[in-house]
């Protein structure tokens, strides 16, 4: 089976093949998220995740940074900065209200690099449209050259004790939302799979779990390593937590065995291969493949039958 997806791996051309995310993920950061449901509203962001979960709004799957955070204590990351670059990576929209000292620490990061910016998108108070700061004239003003509509900004106001008002808000909710939806909609349905090495990384490892039904731990661990990806078990291990968080994969322990498998029916990957290669049939390939783990490393019933229950179309 390794043999299988070693041969049609080494047979893509990486430089061609295009990544389509299986779903579209929004990483929102930002201010204080309440945990309990009253009338009153931390922050913005926390009115906005709120909004979200009534009639289902957005157009994309909400991803918040304190999931990552409770998640991150269960990874090998060796900062917090790192866990949510990596999530930013996989993410088609990453949101960032800037209305908190974590939110704009988290901004100057984003920003910082431009594959992740090239995603970010900015909701921010219209005093500061004009303000004479650094967060405005650097990391927002980076932004902004690529594009003025990457940021919005409304005009919505705290009270001394920093919550909301929500009648400073609520008028302009339908605006913010449409902005969010707006990028969502053009964000692209597929990319080059080698922008950068995080995501080719992900995205293959990804590609992996999804081409074997499901594979355990240490099957995946051997197939990366023999595609020569060059990850460690704690770096392959990093990538299934952020995999899992943004709803691509679950993992079901049974027997003595951690299988992992994808969630979503659709192939990530639209196949480009190298010129010569004799067999070019990405299905034939697949079922080459399927055929390899019969023989060599059967799933056991039980775990068939619950990821055929959990996969649904893309």
């Amino acid at each position: 089976m390794i043999d299988e997806i070693v041969s049609f791996y080494s047979d893509l051309n990486e430089d061609k093949l295009r990544v389509a995310r299986p779903t579209k993920v929004v990483f929102f950061c930002g201010g204080v998220v309440s945990k309990e449901r009253s009338d009153q509203f931390q922050s913005l962001r926390d009115y906005l995740y709120r909004s979200f979960q009534v009639r289902s709004p957005l157009k994309g799957h909400v991803v918040l940074a304190e999931e990552a955070n409770q998640l991150y204590r269960e990874t090998d990351y060796h900062d917090l900065i790192s866990f949510e670059e990596d999530i930013a990576h996989i993410a088609s929209v990453i949101l960032v209200v800037a209305e908190s000292p974590g939110s704009l620490a988290e901004l100057g990061a984003f920003a910082s690099n431009e594959h992740i910016r090239a995603k970010l998108r900015l909701i921010l108070k219209e005093r500061h449209a004009n303000e004479e700061s650094f967060i405005r004239f650097g990391p927002v003003e980076r932004i902004k050259k690529d594009s003025d509509e990457f940021v919005g900004f409304y005009p919505w106001r705290t009270n001394r004790g920093g919550k909301l008002i929500l009648r400073s808000a609520s008028p302009h909710k339908k605006e913010m939302i449409n902005f969010i939806n707006g990028h969502l909609e053009s964000a692209p349905k597929s990319e080059l799979l080698v922008q950068s090495a995080n995501a080719r990384n992900m995205f293959s490892v990804y590609w992996i779990v999804f081409i074997t039904f499901a594979i355990n731990t240490r099957v995946l661990y051997k197939v990366v390593e023999a595609i020569g990806l060059g990850l460690t078990e704690k770096e392959i291990r990093n990538i299934l937590y952020c995999l899992q968080l943004v709803g691509w994969i679950r993992m079901l322990p049974y027997s003595g065995k951690d299988y992992f498998y994808a969630l979503i029916d659709r192939d990530p990957f639209d196949y480009s291969f190298k010129d010569g290669v004799a067999i070019s049939d990405s299905s034939r390939r697949k079922a080459d493949i399927a055929l390899a783990i019969s023989r060599t490393t059967p799933l056991p019933r039980h775990v068939k039958q619950t990821v055929a229950g959990s996969r649904v179309p893309s």
